[in-house]
């Protein structure tokens, strides 16, 4: 479990193993989406997974360039794959996405859900 306050727009690499179907799998980098507050209380947060593939992006996914929050490589984050996890799932701390990319990550998640 990580250590220190986890908030909106840290970057993580997450064990998103077992899944079912078309949900995104295996260890890989994710954005926490939820709120500081519930960050603070929850034992769970909410998280939108991220890819290398950005060749297959769709209007739902967010593209940033490598060294965005940490990431290695240009990356794609799906905020079409919006899902709550327990904190236990949370590996290493990556970094923490720059305050306009945070902006663009809440625009794209009101755009998905229609809010």
């Amino acid at each position: 479990m990580p250590r220190g306050r986890l908030r909106l727009g840290d970057v993580f690499i997450a064990q998103l193993d077992p899944t079912v179907g078309g949900e995104i799998r295996k260890t890989r980098p994710v954005v926490i989406v939820s709120n500081d507050t519930i960050n603070t209380y929850a034992q769970v947060v909410v998280i939108a997974p991220v890819t290398s593939n950005v060749r297959r992006a769709s209007p739902s996914h967010l593209i940033i360039p490598a060294g965005t929050g940490g990431l290695a490589t240009d990356s794609s984050i799906l905020t079409d794959q919006v899902r709550a996890i327990d904190r236990r799932r949370l590996v290493q701390r990556l970094g923490r996405l720059p305050t306009n990319v945070r902006d663009r990550v809440k625009a794209a998640l009101r755009a998905t859900f229609d809010l």
